[in-house]
Order: C-alpha cells, then sequence, then structure tokens
C-alpha cells in the first residue's frame, strides 16, 4: 500500500521534460566537482524502472530498477555511501560493476514534501574512494534543492495546464451561454425562471412584452411572479409550482380571456431548474401559445362532426329512391326483362331522385371539408 502511494507521487514527475533544465545541469556539475566522481544522476525510481533524468558522464536515460544501486538508497532517509560495490555483498555481482566496473556510489534519497522517496541524486565512479563528511552535507544539501527545484517546476506545470484547462472552459462556457442566450431570447414562447420563494430570476423578451401588453406594466427580476397569474390560474399555478420545487415535472392546458389580446389558449410546462451539481435552485415555467392549433382542432371537430350529420340525414334520404330501384327491378325480372314503358319512366325517375340526392351530399360535403376554413388548416 506505501508503495502503492509512493509510485503515485514518482508518476507526478516522470513525464516532466527535467533533462535540459538549467539549474539542475548545475546541481549535477557542482555534485560531481564536490565528490570528484565522473559520472553524477538525478534519478526516479517507478515500479521496475529507473529514469535517468537528468545526467552526467552516461547516455542511458532507463536502466532496469533491480539492478539499481538507487533503489536500496531510497527505503532510507540518509545518505547511502559505499566505497567499493566489491566488498558489499549486495552489489559485488552486479552487471554495472563487472562492467564498466562500478566502484565507487553515494546517493541521497530526494524525498518531497509529503514523504515520499521518489528517487536520488546520485555520484559514482570506476574507482573506491569515500567521501568526507563536508563532501556528505555539501551532497545532502544539493539533493534537497533538487527536491526544491523539481516540486516547483511540477508546481508551475500543474498551475499552467490548470490556466490552460480554465481558459478552454471559460471560453466553453462563454459560448455555450451566447447559444443558450440566443436560444432563450430568440423563443416565441413564454419563458421564465422562478427562484425558491417565486421571485422572477430571469426572463425572455416573449414573456416581458406579454406582461408589457397584457399588465401595462415592466416585468422585472425579483417580482413575486404570483400577481401577473390569473385568479382563476392561481391555485393550480401554486400546486404545480411547488410540485416542480420537489423535482416532478407537469404540464397544464388551458385558456385565458386576455381581453384586447383575445382569447388566448396556452399550454404551461412546469420543470424543476438546476444548479451545476444538480441541485434544485427554482422552477422553469414556460408557457407556450397554441390558440391557433386550438382553434384549427377545433374547426376540424365541428367539421367531422357536420359531415356526420349530413351523412346521417342523407343515409334515410337515399333510402326511399333505392327502394323504389329495387322493386322496379323485381317487376321487371319477373316480366322476363320486358319492361313496360311505365315502369322503364318510373325507374328512370328513381334513378334522378337518388342522383339529386348524391349531388346535394356533395355539394354539403365540399362546403364544409373544402371551405375556407378547412383550406386555412391545410395551408
Amino acid at each position: 500500500m506505501i508503495e502503492n502511494i509512493r509510485l503515485q507521487a514518482v508518476a507526478r514527475f516522470v513525464e516532466i521534460k527535467f533533462e535540459k533544465d538549467a539549474e539542475l545541469l548545475e546541481i549535477v556539475e557542482l555534485a560531481s566537482a564536490v565528490s570528484h566522481t565522473p559520472y553524477t544522476l538525478v534519478t526516479f525510481l517507478d515500479d521496475d524502472t529507473q529514469h535517468l533524468k537528468v545526467r552526467k558522464g552516461i547516455k542511458e536515460s532507463k536502466m532496469p530498477r533491480e539492478t539499481s544501486f538507487c533503489t536500496h538508497t531510497i527505503q532510507q532517509n540518509e545518505l547511502m555511501l559505499i566505497p567499493d560495490a566489491l566488498e558489499d555483498e549486495r552489489f559485488a555481482n552486479n552487471p554495472f560493476v563487472i562492467d564498466p566496473g562500478i566502484r565507487f556510489y553515494a546517493g541521497v534519497p530526494l524525498t518531497t514534501a509529503d514523504g515520499h522517496n521518489i528517487g536520488t541524486l546520485c555520484v559514482l565512479d570506476v574507482v573506491e574512494h569515500t567521501l568526507t563528511n563536508h563532501q556528505q552535507l555539501v551532497l545532502k544539501i544539493l539533493a534537497k534543492q533538487v527536491i526544491n527545484i523539481i516540486e516547483l517546476r511540477l508546481g508551475l506545470e500543474m498551475l499552467e495546464k490548470n490556466q490552460k484547462e480554465l481558459a478552454e472552459q471559460k471560453e466553453f462556457n462563454k459560448d455555450a451561454f451566447i447559444r443558450l442566450k440566443s436560444f432563450f431570447e430568440s423563443s416565441t414562447n413564454f419563458l421564465l425562471l422562478l427562484g425558491k420563494d417565486g421571485e422572477v430570476i430571469d426572463f425572455n423578451k416573449a414573456a416581458f412584452n406579454f406582461i408589457k401588453a397584457f399588465y401595462k406594466t415592466d416585468l422585472k427580476r425579483d417580482d413575486e411572479f404570483v400577481k401577473y397569474v390569473p385568479h382563476e390560474f392561481a391555485s393550480t399555478f401554486t400546486k404545480r409550482y411547488k410540485q416542480a420545487l420537489q423535482g416532478k415535472k407537469s404540464m397544464v392546458e388551458g385558456s385565458t380571456d386576455c381581453g384586447e389580446l383575445g382569447l388566448i389558449w396556452w399550454e404551461a410546462t412546469f420543470d424543476a431548474a438546476l444548479d451545476e451539481n444538480n441541485d434544485i435552485i427554482g422552477v422553469s415555467y414556460v408557457i407556450c401559445n397554441v390558440t391557433e392549433r386550438t382553434i384549427k382542432e377545433q374547426k376540424i371537430i365541428a367539421q367531422n362532426q357536420s359531415l356526420l350529420k349530413i351523412a346521417h340525414v342523407q343515409a334515410h334520404e337515399f333510402r326511399a329512391p333505392l327502394t323504389s330501384i329495387m322493386g322496379l327491378m323485381s317487376l321487371i325480372k319477373q316480366d322476363n326483362y320486358n319492361a313496360p314503358k311505365e315502369y322503364l319512366e318510373l325507374l328512370e325517375q328513381a334513378v334522378y331522385t337518388l342522383d339529386g340526392r348524391i349531388r346535394k351530399i356533395v355539394s354539403d360535403v365540399d362546403g364544409n371539408v373544402v371551405g375556407k376554413d378547412v383550406a386555412e388548416v391545410q395551408h
């Protein structure tokens, strides 16, 4: 568990480009000079790799952690000194001791502010020797400076990243606000945002213009909106408003006599308004004017009822001429289709009567279905 936390700390630093950092390069040179060694490294150790982030005298940028001297250094909090690796059973058979023949090693763990050893500042040589107390102290001071620099770089990089993300988010929010505001203002529906106490938080032009035309006053933010609700609708409005505050969406249909504006048919929707945390902050109240649609629907219903009435009446009027035709055809059939003139005259008269009834129905239907009102609906 502790190692997992340490690896998470290492992961924050591994991807940052420290290789050409001028201050770290200076520290590496100074550490090499102080210890009189040809090789100096700033390393990070993750699960299986030793990352050689800043180097002097070594070209490789990565090595296996299992053969690393530094994997032992990060297991303690003090400088680890190995005067002669051949004399240390932990490293006598290490491939780097065999070739290129590393003998001397001194490393100081790089400990973050939250106490995790993420790597080392280390010096190496192919000949055995040791460090004086003064040299060891300087190496520890330089290691402390390394951790200060890399944590500062990490902080600056995170700040730059956060600022970039913040700028991108602000741009996105600005664009979203413009699009939302454009939709909000361009809608012909009555759009209103009400607070938890029934106060007006925001509204669009359609809402403002309607209140202005009907109530002869300006709709303002913080207005108590219930004063603009018709008396006969007040109790329903209050009930549905409270339901919306509980998260229950609802829709109501009705009509209102708006005086000079005439009778208006409407659909009102109540829905919870949420903030970025999905907490209810008020109620979205939307009214759609459905007067034109309702009138057309009512006209179509009336026309259908009229057609049904026509069909009912005319069906009974068809019965008499049809009965006459059927009776005459029966008599003609009995006479082996040798009908006297009188039968044919009666048959002709019944057919003309039936034709007249049919023409009248067609005329009535044309007047109801293909008339001005239905033509307007189809248009």
